[in-house]
Parts: structure tokens; sequence; C-alpha cells
């Protein structure tokens, strides 16, 4: 059985991203309830709606089908985009 390997070279774009650095922020942590999450993710999407590379990050993510909060966007949000995480 072969198995599947993704490679994501770094982008120079992510050097440019506000969340650079934020990562607690943009994943959570294992059981988190959800009004943390709620929380979390409302300073996510604050702080992405700011940012100057928004839309690359948010491609990368789709492309890739990332968990996590990318691009402004959640893992629900991407999954009824047609980019369900993996």
């Amino acid at each position: 059985m072969e198995t599947l390997t993704i490679v994501v070279e770094r982008a120079e774009w992510m050097d440019d991203a506000a969340c650079k650095g934020r990562t607690t922020l943009f994943f959570g942590l294992a059981g988190e309830r959800p009004e943390r999450r709620v929380k979390r993710e409302a300073a996510a999407r604050k702080m992405c709606n700011g940012c100057p590379v928004l839309m690359p990050c948010r491609e990368m993510a789709r492309l890739n089908r990332e968990n996590g909060f990318w691009g402004g966007e959640t893992e629900e949000e991407r999954a009824s985009a047609g980019y369900a995480p993996r």
C-alpha cells in the first residue's frame, strides 16, 4: 500500500501573514470546549480580516485541505465550499 505524501514549500507570502507566530490562536487544543472555540475563532477571524495575505492563505488551505483556521475560514466553512480537511 502506497502512502500519499504532500509537500508544502514555505511560500513567500507567509512572511507577511498577520498571524505569524500565533499558532495557538488558529489551532484549538484537544478537547477544546465549544465556548472557547467560538472566542478563539472570533479572534482569529478578526486577525485574518486585516491580513494582507488573506486570499493566498485561504487558497493554500483549501488546496491542501488543511485542518485549523486558515484564510479567515474554519474547517467547516472550507468543507461547505467543497474543500473538506483530510
